[in-house]
């Protein structure tokens, strides 16, 4: 008796942990998630070079920003040495 129930129980516990296969809606919920992380991926990887691109930008116009202010700064001691004459 005690061997059978014990086989009963470990059949029980190999049917109830065994293998299960997953529902179609959870492998298309997880297949759409699966796309959606590609596309956040691909939209980073966009939005990298986009801040690459504008850094560049950046550096680029503060380097002329600081030349103009020397252009200015140049005019303007020209502008101070005639008017003082």
């Amino acid at each position: 008796m005690k061997k059978m129930v014990a086989v009963i129980l470990l059949a029980i516990v190999i049917i109830g942990c065994g293998p299960k296969m997953a529902k179609q809606e959870t492998l298309d919920a997880l297949n759409e998630a699966r796309a959606a992380l590609e596309a956040a991926q691909t939209r980073i990887s966009e939005l990298q070079g986009e801040i690459d691109a504008l850094k560049a930008r950046k550096a680029q116009l503060e380097e002329e920003i600081s030349g103009l202010e020397a252009e200015v700064q140049a005019l303007q001691e020209k502008i101070d040495t005639r008017c003082k004459k």
